[in-house]
């Protein structure tokens, strides 16, 4: 590994560490809000607030583990966080037309999110390819 992939690997770990973090800190601030008065399980703006925490859960969860399998350089790590990019992008981008009609100061993170993943896919396309 040369110096350069070096640097994006560790970007990586840290960006997924941070959007882990973030993730779940968001889901615990939502949970304590309440934001939810109806119910976990009852429609609320068109959508179910369960299937919401979940994604928001997993996506964060994935998220550490990517971080952390960069972190030990293990064989699937390239390949998993591949998938967590899938997962991130795909979360990520749902969640941008909900926080243009809601919430416009969210928009900031989210798009930084989406780029950062969109510029990461052709390393982690490389780097997984080499390592299987």
């Amino acid at each position: 590994m040369n110096v350069k992939d070096r640097r994006v690997h560790l970007f990586l770990q840290i960006f997924f560490l941070l959007v882990g973090v973030y993730q779940i800190v968001k889901l615990i601030g939502a949970m304590q809000v309440n934001n939810y008065p109806a119910g976990l399980f009852e429609f609320q703006n068109s959508e179910l607030p369960f299937l919401v925490l979940s994604a928001s859960l997993i996506t964060g969860i994935t998220s550490l583990i990517s971080s952390f399998a960069l972190w030990t350089r293990t064989a699937w790590a390239y390949g998993f966080s591949l998938f967590t990019t899938g997962v991130l992008f795909i979360y990520h981008l749902m969640s941008l037309g909900k926080a243009i009609n809601q919430n416009s100061y969210e928009i900031i993170p989210i798009v930084i999110v989406l780029i950062v993943i969109l510029q990461s896919f052709p390393f982690l396309l490389r780097r997984s390819y080499r390592s299987a």
